[in-house]
């Protein structure tokens, strides 16, 4: 019976009443009526649409391409995984591509044997079979018409267009959203940019097709760059080669999640009666006899007091709110920032996920270091460094998603975080 109302449903959503497809004519049409020049001076009218799902693709063609040729005098075709169609030439894929990109793909030919020229395909929608390992740069205007989870795959349709040898002096990507309506319940946007900002961490910063942030912003919220980029100098990063290798659980903390359960099963009342402020000294351990490479300082884990348990925008900017994790170096620097708690977790994981009692040498380097606890002073100047760290990422967070986002909102005033915040130690590492 549910299932049956779906239908009725979804059935009154014809294409005369499909608004997505109207904006998505309206864009096409823009393009096409006012198209811009390359470099050899042709007018580029090419458009590549692409969508995650063959029914949305053949969907798309059934009710574009009569229109596309009537209207605006283009032809158009389709591809996916399972079939391919075109009024123009064979429902050949590969004929298909090289009539839309025929510089790119090195068409022979540009005129019949009798001298007129050969149309080109301007209108390709296509599913993500083709979204890596095609040169289609003779286009310059991409459209998603979904956006797929996996922001790498944004990444690779942007780059069958954004590619070596192209010809246009700007390329164009047009993102759909889902309606708010929708993306209230799926979520998608917010953890699609989440996934996006940290595939960006994995590459040079300037690789996150979804946000307007300037190289300067970037810089400033994302500290991780300048280590990125040494990589650079030796390293070649790939998103084709390196897709494998990806999965969810590098974009989330489900895999500290289930270490956390694992350890309450067995520890659940130890950790109750703990108080809070307890610490503990650690070093790097070896691997193949080789340290570690961690600098020495504290990573605190702090928590907000107060009733902030359903700040939404705390959420967005801190994916562990109302706790924050820091990592100072012993020179007073900000190693990590709370906005990478991940980050901070791995070093964590890699310092003492393997110790299985405490270092009689270092708690007596510790004792002799702060008098046997009585001159925390160092400590605590590191651990003021720290909120202090929090109160100005914070802010700058805040800044940036204002500048960057017209649908960001300035969290109350109860649940920004300023001088008057107040904290509780939950835990430290000291890290030698």
């Amino acid at each position: 019976m549910q299932l049956n109302k779906i239908y009725r449903i979804a059935n009154n959503i014809t294409p005369e009443r499909d608004a997505k497809l109207e904006q998505l004519k309206q864009l096409i049409t823009a393009k096409v009526l006012n198209p811009k020049k390359n470099r050899d001076g042709k007018e580029n009218r090419k458009v590549l649409v692409f969508t995650a799902f063959a029914d949305t693709a053949n969907y798309l063609y059934d009710n574009l391409h009569e229109w596309a040729t009537k209207t605006l005098n283009i032809e158009s075709a389709v591809v996916t995984g399972g079939a391919s169609r075109s009024n123009l030439v064979r429902n050949d894929f590969d004929e298909i591509l090289t009539n839309f990109s025929p510089i790119s793909k090195e068409r022979e030919n540009s005129e019949t044997p009798d001298g007129d020229e050969i149309p080109e395909i301007d209108l390709l929608i296509a599913t993500d079979c083709i979204s890596e390992g095609q040169n289609l740069q003779d286009c310059d205007y991409l459209i998603n018409y979904d956006i797929h989870w996996n922001p790498v795959r944004i990444i690779q349709r942007f780059g069958r267009i954004d590619r070596i040898g192209s010809k246009n002096e700007k390329i164009h990507l047009i993102n759909f959203w889902p309606t708010p309506e929708l993306d209230g319940y799926i979520n998608l946007k917010p953890r699609v940019e989440a996934r996006m900002a940290l595939v960006n961490l994995t590459a040079t910063g300037d690789d996150d097709l979804l946000s307007l942030k300037d190289k300067e912003s970037m810089e400033q919220v994302w500290t991780h760059r300048d280590e990125q980029l040494r990589r650079m100098q030796t390293e070649i990063l790939d998103f084709e080669d390196i897709e494998e290798q990806l999965n969810l659980n590098q974009f989330t903390l489900d895999d500290f999640r289930a270490q956390l359960l694992d350890y309450l099963r067995e520890n659940e009342a130890k950790l109750r009666e703990a108080p809070f402020g307890l610490y503990a000294v650690t070093a790097p351990l070896t691997h193949d006899g080789v340290p570690v490479s961690i600098k020495p300082g504290v990573i605190f884990c702090l928590k907000q007091t107060g009733e902030v348990e359903d700040n939404e925008e705390g959420k967005k900017l801190n994916p562990i709110h109302p706790y924050f994790l820091v990592y100072i170096s012993d020179e007073g620097e900000v190693s990590i920032g709370f906005t990478n708690p991940k980050r901070i977790l791995e070093r964590f994981s890699t310092l003492c996920v393997e110790k299985k009692r405490h270092d009689q040498g270092l708690c007596h380097w510790f004792n002799e270091a702060t008098d046997n606890g009585n001159d925390m002073t160092i400590y605590e100047m590191l651990l003021d460094t720290a909120l202090n760290s929090i109160r100005e990422e914070y802010n700058r967070k805040v800044n940036d998603q204002l500048d960057v986002s017209a649908d960001a909102l300035l969290p109350i005033a109860d649940d920004q975080i300023t001088e008057k915040t107040e904290f509780e130690l939950v835990t430290w590492l000291i890290i030698v």
